[in-house]
């Protein structure tokens, strides 16, 4: 598991977790678990859950995540009039907001009932002559 608060979040507005899942729905106990494991981060208002596959601290990973992994309607989480930071003004009353949780994680049976796909990777051997070729070629 590993925790990342993005610099961007304004130190704990948005949080990024990933994880080892291990039931269906679990991501989502992980975003009510962040949500209420210490005072400050009750206040963290955007929650990213991703697989462990997944570096939570490389934008273009969790990203990616995001648009192959989750379908909006079934994988967005929203909690209303929830306590929020006081400073922040974006919310419609002071102290009170919201608070939306993104699962970004594979799905397990029971979230989905197509069949999951699995992720394809080039192995080192293969990426290293795609490399060399495109030194040849003179492309970054």
């Amino acid at each position: 598991m590993d925790f990342y608060l993005p610099p961007e979040g304004c130190s704990y507005r948005m949080a990024v977790v990933s994880m080892k899942k291990q039931y269906p729905g679990h991501a989502k106990r992980v975003m009510f678990g962040v949500w209420s494991f210490l005072r400050q981060f009750m206040y963290t208002k955007f929650v990213v859950v991703v697989d462990d596959d997944v570096d939570p601290r490389d934008w273009q990973d969790v990203i990616w995540a995001m648009t192959t992994r989750m379908d909006p309607a079934r994988d967005t989480t929203l909690v209303d009039n929830t306590p929020i930071d006081y400073l922040d003004f974006a919310s419609p009353v002071s102290g009170l907001g919201s608070k939306m949780g993104l699962d970004a994680t594979s799905k397990w049976p029971g979230e989905t009932t197509r069949e999951w796909g699995t992720p394809i990777r080039m192995d080192d051997a293969v990426r290293e002559r795609v490399d060399a070729y495109w030194d040849e070629l003179g492309i970054d």
